[in-house]
C-alpha cells in the first residue's frame, strides 16, 4: 500500500502544479540510496496499446520525481522493419534503447549494456504477449544477466497459466527483487497460485492524472455535445470489452432520456484487425441499426492522446465498463475515469470489484443488459445522485495520481536498492554457496519400470524381492510436477512420469485409503497403506494438478485428488497431518473450492499446534517427546498453515520449533547438518548419538528452511536450507559426498561411513532437494 509521504502528496496533487508537485516530492523525498542511474522497459508510444501509454506515463512520472537520474527507456518492438535494423515506429527522444521482440541475442546484449552503464535499477512493465519467446520467455535472458535489482509491475496475473505461462511468472518471480500489482486481488493470486511472499509484492495502483473536478459542460462544448447526457467507453475495440451489453440497452434508455449519446473510443485491436479487419465493428454499427438508436452513438475510430481522452472523460456523465469475463486485474481507462469524477457503471471485473466499492460505482452481472439499463437510467434520472457518486469517485482515486504512484515505486525501489548494495559487500552464508547442476535422473530411471520405482536397491541394482511401495511413487510422480516447472520433461521423462501416476491411481482404494507395497509380481500385499503413505499420494497429487505436465495428467490428478479429499479426516498421525497441510497449501484454487480447504487447514493447524503446545519444556520445543523420522515436515505446517490462514501464534509457533529442530540438528565441533539419527528410535533400542543419518531428513529440512524463508523473509533460513542441502554432497560428519555421478544417493552415514545400497527414497532425496533450492531462487 501507499506510505504515508505518497498519500500526502496524493492529496495535494489535485490542485498543484507542477512546479509545486516537484517541491512536494523534493521534500518528502528521504535520503535512503538516492538512484542516480536507473532504466525502464516497455512497450512505448507511438506504439499504440494500453502498455505503451502506461509505460510512457511511468517513465514520466519516476524521472520526475528523481530529476538527477540518468534514464535508459528501452522499447519492446513488435516486428523490425525490411532491413531488420532500423526502429519499427518513430520514438520520441526519450527513448535510448529498442528491442525487436523475437531478437534473443538482444536481450543478453542489453543486460550487458546496463551492467556496463552501472544502472542501479531496472522497472520492468510485463505481459506476456510483448516479450519474444514462448509466452515471452526471452525477457528472462536479460533479467538473469543484469547485475541490479528488478521492480516489475505485472500487468497480467493468471490464475490458470498455461505450462510456459506458469514457467515464465515463476522465473519472473525468482528473478524480481519486487513484485508490482495494481490490485489487492492480484496480491491474493501471487500468493495463493505461485506461493510468492508478502515482502515480495507491493499493491500500487494503476496511475491516473491530476485534475480538478469540474462540470461537464464546458468540455461538451468542445466535443460537440452541447445539450447531450454522454455515456463513454474507452479501449482498443475488441469483443471481450462487452459493447453489445451497452447497446441493447439503449432503446430503453433513449426513450427515457432523447439526448443521450453512447461514445464508443478507440481503435480495433490491431490483432482484430490483422485477422477480420473491421468486421466486429460494423457488427456493432449493424446491431445499432437494427435497434434503432444508430443516431445515439458515435464511434471514434483512432487511438487518441491522453490529453484529448481526459477531456473527453470530463465531458461524460456515466463512463461504462461492460467487460464480459471477470479476469481483469487493473484497467486503466477505468482509472482514468475515477481520478476524473466520472460516475461509473460496470461489470464486476476484479479491478472494478476493488475500485468501486463503497458506493463509489455500480456493478452489474456479466451480460446483464436489464441490469445496465436500470442502473443508467437511474443515474441519468438523477443529476444529485451523480454529483454525489462523482465526488465520492474523485476522492476514492487520490492514491492514484502519478505523483503517489511515483513515490511508492521510489520507495520500494530504493530499499531493493540498498538491500543489492548490502548483499553485495556482505554475502549472505545463503548465497556464497553455488547451486550444484541439476542432478541428473540417470539412477532414478534405472530403478524404475513399465510398473513404477522399485523400493530398494541392492547397491545400485533394483532389488525386486522388495518390489514396489506407494512412498516412493509418490514422491517420484512429485518430482516430475516440480521438475516441470523450471523445464520442460523429455519424452522418456514424461514416460517416467506417467508411470508412477499410474501406479498412484492404482493404489488407490474407493473405499478411502491408497494401499501402500505391491510385489514385483504385481500382487497387493495390504489392504490400505499407513496414514503417511495415503498423504504423500495426495500430496502428488497436488503437485501435478499446480505442474506443467500434460494436461491430461492434470487432469486425472484434479479428479482423484477431489475424490480423496473427502477422506482427508480419517488420515490423524502427526507427520499425515503435517503432510495434508503442505499439500492443501499447494493444492488451493486447483484441487476442491477454496472455503473447503481453509476449513481443513484450520482443523489441522490447529491439531498441530495443540500438540506442540502439549509436549514442549524447558529445552525441548516440539510435538512428540522425542525426534522421530521426517521431522521437519510438522513444523513446516504449521509455519505454511499459519501464514495462508493469517494465523500468527501457529506461524511463530512453526518457527520456534523448526529453529529448534535445526540446532539439535547441528554438530557442535563443526557446524555441519546432521540429521536427527534413526538410532532414536531403532527397535532394537540401540542409541548411536550421530547415527544412522538418513537423506529423507536432509530433504525435510531443506524445503521446511526455504519455507520458513519464503514467510518470514528471514534470509538465514534460506542459509539454513542450503546448509541441510550441503550434506549431501560432503559437509557432513563423515565428509562423504552421497552423491554419484549419474544422480544415485546413498541411503545414508553410518559409523562405518556410506551405506552403499541406494534405495528410492535416497534417490528421490537428492533430486527433491536440489529442486526446492532452485524453485526458491
Amino acid at each position: 500500500m501507499l506510505q504515508a509521504p505518497a498519500l500526502e502528496i496524493a492529496r495535494f496533487a489535485n490542485e498543484a502544479s507542477d512546479a509545486q508537485l516537484s517541491d512536494v516530492l523534493a521534500r518528502h523525498h528521504r535520503p535512503r540510496t538516492p538512484i542516480a542511474r536507473a532504466a525502464i522497459i516497455g512497450n512505448f508510444p507511438p506504439r499504440q496499446c494500453g502498455l505503451a501509454t502506461f509505460t510512457r506515463d511511468m517513465y514520466a512520472c519516476l524521472s520526475k520525481a528523481l530529476p538527477d537520474a540518468s534514464w535508459r527507456v528501452i522499447a519492446m518492438n513488435d516486428a523490425p522493419d525490411n532491413d531488420g535494423i532500423d526502429a519499427a515506429y518513430a520514438y520520441p527522444d526519450a527513448v535510448t534503447d529498442q528491442i525487436f521482440q523475437d531478437d534473443q541475442t538482444a536481450y543478453s546484449h542489453m543486460a550487458h549494456s546496463l551492467n556496463e552503464n552501472g544502472v542501479e535499477a531496472l522497472f520492468v512493465q510485463h505481459e506476456f504477449g510483448i516479450y519474444g519467446g514462448p509466452s515471452g520467455a526471452h525477457l528472462l535472458d536479460l533479467l538473469e544477466a543484469v547485475d541490479m535489482p528488478v521492480v516489475t509491475t505485472l500487468h497480467t496475473i493468471l490464475e490458470q497459466p498455461t505450462p510456459e505461462q506458469r514457467r515464465v511468472m515463476q522465473g519472473l518471480i525468482r528473478l524480481s527483487a519486487t513484485l508490482v500489482t495494481m490490485a489487492k486481488k492480484g496480491a491474493d493470486i501471487l500468493k495463493s497460485v505461485y506461493g510468492v511472499p508478502d515482502s515480495q509484492i507491493i499493491v500500487v495502483p494503476h496511475g491516473a492524472p491530476s485534475r480538478p473536478l469540474r462540470d461537464t459542460a464546458g468540455f461538451k462544448a468542445r466535443h460537440d455535445l452541447a445539450g447531450r447526457q454522454v455515456l463513454t467507453t474507452f479501449g482498443l475495440l475488441s469483443p471481450n470489452k462487452g459493447i453489445e451489453t451497452v447497446i441493447a440497452a439503449l432503446p430503453e434508455l433513449v426513450r427515457q432520456c432523447p439526448n443521450l449519446t453512447y461514445l464508443i473510443i478507440g481503435a480495433t485491436h490491431p490483432h482484430l484487425i490483422r485477422h477480420e479487419g473491421e468486421a466486429y465493428r460494423e457488427r456493432l454499427k449493424t446491431m445499432a441499426r437494427d435497434l434503432g438508436v444508430e443516431d445515439h452513438i458515435r464511434f471514434i475510430n483512432r487511438f487518441i492522446n491522453d490529453d484529448e481522452l481526459v477531456d473527453i472523460l470530463q465531458a461524460t456523465d456515466i463512463y461504462v465498463t461492460p467487460y464480459l469475463t471477470e479476469a481483469q486485474i487493473t484497467s486503466g481507462t477505468l482509472s482514468y475515469a475515477l481520478a476524473l469524477g466520472r460516475p461509473v457503471v460496470s461489470t464486476p471485473y476484479w479491478h472494478a470489484v476493488e475500485a468501486l466499492s463503497g458506493g463509489v460505482g455500480v456493478l452489474c452481472p456479466f451480460h446483464d443488459t436489464h441490469a445496465f439499463t436500470e442502473a443508467i437510467g437511474a443515474l441519468l434520472a438523477s443529476e444529485g445522485r451523480r454529483a454525489e457518486m462523482s465526488l465520492r469517485a474523485y476522492e476514492a482515486a487520490r492514491p492514484s495520481r502519478w505523483a503517489a504512484v511515483a513515490e511508492a515505486y521510489i520507495q520500494r525501489a530504493e530499499a531493493d536498492v540498498q538491500t543489492h548494495i548490502d548483499g553485495k559487500a556482505h554475502p549472505h552464508p545463503a548465497t556464497r554457496q553455488a547451486l550444484p547442476p541439476r542432478p541428473p535422473l540417470t539412477a532414478i530411471a534405472r530403478m524404475s519400470d513399465d510398473c513404477g520405482l522399485l523400493q530398494h536397491g541392492c547397491l545400485r541394482l533394483p532389488d525386486r524381492r522388495h518390489g514396489y511401495c506407494t512412498d516412493d511413487n509418490a514422491r517420484a510422480l512429485s518430482l516430475m510436477a516440480r521438475l516441470s516447472q523450471i523445464e520442460p520433461l523429455t519424452p522418456e521423462q514424461t514416460r517416467m512420469a506417467r508411470a508412477y501416476a499410474a501406479f498412484v491411481n492404482h493404489a488407490w482404494l474407493p473405499e478411502g485409503r491408497f494401499r501402500n507395497f505391491l510385489a514385483y509380481d504385481r500382487r497387493w500385499l495390504d489392504e490400505g497403506g499407513s496414514d503417511d503413505c495415503c498423504a504423500r499420494a495426495f500430496e502428488s497429487l497436488a503437485d501435478v494438478a499446480r505442474s506443467n505436465l500434460p494436461n491430461d495428467l492434470k487432469l486425472w490428478a484434479c479428479d482423484l485428488g477431489g475424490r480423496v479429499l473427502a477422506h482427508l479426516d480419517a488420515w490423524p498421525s502427526l507427520r499425515a497431518r503435517a503432510i495434508l497441510t503442505r499439500a492443501l497449501v499447494r493444492g488451493t484454487g486447483a484441487i476442491g473450492d477454496a472455503p473447503t480447504l481453509k476449513t481443513r487447514l484450520r482443523t489441522f493447524c490447529a491439531d498441530l499446534h495443540a500438540r506442540l503446545r502439549h509436549f514442549s519444556r524447558d529445552g525441548h520445543i516440539w510435538f512428540e517427546p522425542e525426534l522421530a523420522y521426517d521431522n521437519a515436515r510438522i513444523p513446516e505446517a504449521l509455519i505454511l498453515g499459519g501464514h495462508v490462514l493469517n494465523e500468527a501464534d501457529s506461524m511463530r509457533g512453526g518457527l520456534t520449533a523448526l529453529r529448534w529442530l535445526m540446532q539439535a540438528q547441528t554438530h557442535a565441533p563443526s557446524g555441519a547438518f546432521m540429521p536427527a539419527p534413526t538410532s532414536r528410535f531403532d527397535a532394537q533400542g540401540q542409541d548411536h548419538p550421530l547415527y544412522d543419518q538418513q537423506p529423507l531428513e536432509a530433504l525435510a529440512s531443506v524445503e521446511a528452511c526455504l519455507s520458513a524463508a519464503a514467510v518470514s523473509g528471514d534470509e538465514d533460513w534460506r542459509a539454513e536450507a542450503m546448509r541441510a542441502l550441503a550434506w549431501f554432497t560432503g559437509r557432513n560428519t563423515q565428509h562423504l559426498s552421497l552423491i554419484d555421478a549419474d544422480g544415485g544417493c546413498c541411503d545414508g552415514l553410518t559409523p562405518q561411513g556410506r551405506n552403499e545400497n541406494q534405495g528410492a527414497e535416497s534417490l528421490l532425496a537428492w533430486p527433491l532437494s536440489w529442486l526446492a533450492v532452485r524453485l526458491a531462487l
